[in-house]
């Protein structure tokens, strides 16, 4: 199995019939196909077929005797949709799936390290704009830390 590493930014615009172009760069690692999530942020998380498998593991531990577990199990097995690739490089994503994710006309694609997300182009642009924010924080406190240790080392 090859290793998968899915990285940048890509606009796209889904057709009239929701189909989406995957990538170029991305294509063979769907060749047979891949499995679509709804993400937690808003997005659609797309996977390989391996990636898949991984994913399963990840979230189909827990004692399904227990609700929560149950729930856990639905919430992911029950919203994954199948897709296929076209000969176009495009996969058809749910008319349900674009309704609830607002996705219509330009959608953003963004590698994730092991799999893709497809967004649509506002909601991508908050979700950037909270990163971008939440970095500037982090860079402020990362300074203050710094600037601590250096007032104490010289005291």
């Amino acid at each position: 199995m090859a290793t998968v590493d899915f990285t940048g930014e890509y606009e796209h615009r889904l057709d009239d019939r929701g189909r989406l172009a995957i990538p170029a760069a991305y294509r063979t690692s769907f060749e047979h196909g891949g499995f679509l999530l709804p993400g937690p942020d808003g997005q659609i998380e797309l996977y390989t077929p391996d990636g898949y498998q991984a994913e399963k593991q990840v979230r189909a531990v827990g004692d399904k005797r227990r609700p929560s577990a149950r729930r856990l199990a639905r919430s992911f097995f029950g919203r994954v949709r199948r897709v296929e690739i076209d000969r176009q490089g495009r996969i058809l994503i749910p008319p349900a799936m674009r309704e609830e994710r607002g996705l219509d006309g330009v959608t953003v694609v963004v590698g994730m390290g092991d799999y893709l997300e497809i967004w649509s182009a506002d909601t991508w642009r908050a979700e950037q704009a909270a990163i971008d924010e939440g970095y500037a924080h982090l860079l402020e406190d990362l300074a203050e830390v710094m600037d601590n240790q250096s007032g104490s080392e010289e005291s």
